[in-house]
Order: structure tokens, then sequence, then C-alpha cells
């Protein structure tokens, strides 16, 4: 998975209002209210202050604040709490949190000339497909070494550039997103297994699939 690099860029800050049509190319973030139209080849991301009362079509799009509109991805759509989306979805993969509000439908979106029809939403426990194309991310799986079974919650942490965390799925999966170029130290613990510690040099703006086998620690008797 390989893109050309593209910065994340604000449009619209907090308490910043528009209104009209926002086209756009590469990965625009909207943190404020915007009304009427949105439609870009790229990544969308609208943040937890931001209110969109607007149809949207986009690439990829995350989603973390308040939306009232219909929503297009040739994609994912992530709708990640405390995210509010009022209004229909239709995209390839629809990833959406606990803690998240949804009120509309989903439909599956299939390439062009293929049957369409309605799709449940894809809780986030059970996602473990990996990012969408063009999007810089690690992202990978996390298993016990033991018995190869999935560790869930357990706390990934990386840092370079800044400084993310995430946890892992259901599934033992997880996806730290935008990115940006240089080293990142990535740190993993979970309860009950030792720590895994690891480094990834991203450049270009890849997407890279970094596994864990966490080993098991060994039980203390009194």
């Amino acid at each position: 998975m390989m893109k050309e690099r593209e910065e994340a860029i604000s449009f619209l800050g907090k308490d910043v209002e528009f209104e009209g049509k926002l086209t756009f190319r590469g990965t625009v973030r909207v943190d404020g209210h915007l009304k009427g139209e949105i439609s870009g080849d790229g990544n969308l991301i609208i943040g937890e202050e931001a209110l969109i009362e607007a149809d949207m079509h986009a690439s990829y799009i995350v989603i973390t604040g308040e939306v009232r509109g219909n929503i297009i991805a040739d994609q994912r759509v992530d709708i990640s709490a405390p995210a509010k989306v009022f209004g229909n979805v239709r995209a390839p993969s629809v990833v959406m949190d606990q803690g998240a509000l949804f009120w509309g439908e989903t439909q599956m979106s299939q390439a062009k000339g293929a049957r369409e029809g309605r799709s449940a939403l894809i809780g986030s426990d059970q996602y473990a497909s990996g990012p969408p194309p063009n999007l810089t991310a690690i992202y990978g799986i996390v298993i016990d070494q033991k018995t190869g079974s999935p560790v869930k919650d357990a706390k990934v942490e990386c840092k370079g550039i800044g400084k993310k965390s995430t946890r892992t799925n259901a599934s033992g999966y997880y996806e730290l997103t935008d990115l940006q170029d240089g080293n990142w130290k990535l740190k993993i613990e979970a309860e009950g297994y030792k720590k895994g510690k690891t480094q990834v040099e991203i450049s270009g703006g890849q997407a890279y699939e970094q596994n864990f086998e966490l080993q098991p620690r060994k039980k203390e008797w009194l």
C-alpha cells in the first residue's frame, strides 16, 4: 500500500463557519461548522468539535464530530465515539465504535456493474482488514505467542513526531493513522503479557503492517 506523501490540512478550525461547496484532493480535516456540500478525492477527517450539515463524498471518511447529511465513501467510513451521524451511509466498509450514535441506513457499495445490497455496520471489535488504500498508517494483529489467540484491549502506543495510542479490538487488530514520515517506536502492553516493542520507519506515506506475538507472563504462586 503506497501513495504519494499527503499532509493533513485544517480547512476549518474550531469556531469557524463556512457555507458553500468544499472540493479537495489529498487529506482535509474539518473542526468547525460547515453547511453545504463536500466532495473530494482523498481522506476527509471530521473532528470532534465539528458540525457538518452537508452531503459528502470522499475516498475515506473518519467522523468523530456531528454530521447531518448523507455520506458516500469509495473505501471506508469510520464512525468513532463520540460521533453523531444523522443520514444514510454508502461505502464498501462502515466501521462504528461503541458509544457513537448513528441514525440512518447503510448500503454496501461495490465495483461498477456489480450487484449492491444493504449491509450491516461492522462493529469496531469485528474489523481486522487493514486500513484503506492511500492512507499513512501502522496496523496489525496482536496474538498470544503460545495459543495464537487474539489479544483484546492491548494498549498500542507509538512515539515519533508526536505521540499516538490505541487499543486492540476483539480480533486483536489495531490501527494508527495520520502519521508523518520518520521513525516511530511502538510499544504494546496487555494484562498478563510481557511488553512488546519494535521500531518502524515510515517513508513515502506508506501503510506498514506490524504484527505482534506477546509472551504470557509466568504465574506467580504465593
